[in-house]
């Protein structure tokens, strides 16, 4: 899943939880913690590290846990903690276990070295129109981020 799916899916499920049970949710973490595995990641994983693997320390369980402990003490990082699980639910991480329960499982497995170049071209392949699992939570973040805006702008316009 690239980033309208990580946001706007993660957007949408917090946006039904806050009218649900009534929870006061920071939106602002939910959209860092949508992205937070990938901006550690990618960067660390792919060009850090030999193994080029953009799924690694941040799409862990102990990541999650990290950051919920963290989020336990200060109050402050729970929809951070929240929208960062949510991010491992929409990767369907559980087909990666060595990820998934890293350290327990052994180190990350290392992918095939790929260039930049046809890094690149992967990506923009997921966006040719398809019934790709990519594709469509991409229409569906698609949706979901401006009828969220609309929403919530018109909110903020009605404030004092």
């Amino acid at each position: 899943m690239l980033l309208f799916g990580h946001i706007g899916i993660t957007l949408g499920v917090a946006w039904l939880i806050e009218s649900k049970l009534r929870v006061k949710i920071d939106y602002r973490q939910i959209v860092i913690g949508s992205l937070l595995p990938d901006m550690i990641d990618k960067p660390v994983g792919m060009i850090l590290l030999p193994i080029n693997n953009g799924r690694i320390f941040g799409h862990t369980l102990l990541f999650v846990l990290i950051l919920l402990i963290i989020s336990l003490k200060y109050r402050k990082f729970l929809f951070l903690s929240f929208a960062s699980f949510l991010h491992l639910i929409e990767d369907e991480i559980w087909n990666e276990p060595e990820t998934l329960f890293w350290p327990l499982l052994g180190e990350f497995p290392a992918k095939e070295h790929s260039s930049f170049y046809e890094y690149i071209e992967r990506i923009l392949s997921e966006y040719t129109p398809s019934l790709s699992h990519v594709f469509i939570s991409e229409v569906i973040g698609f949706i979901i981020i401006p009828a969220f805006l609309r929403i919530h702008c018109d909110n903020f316009r009605k404030l004092p």
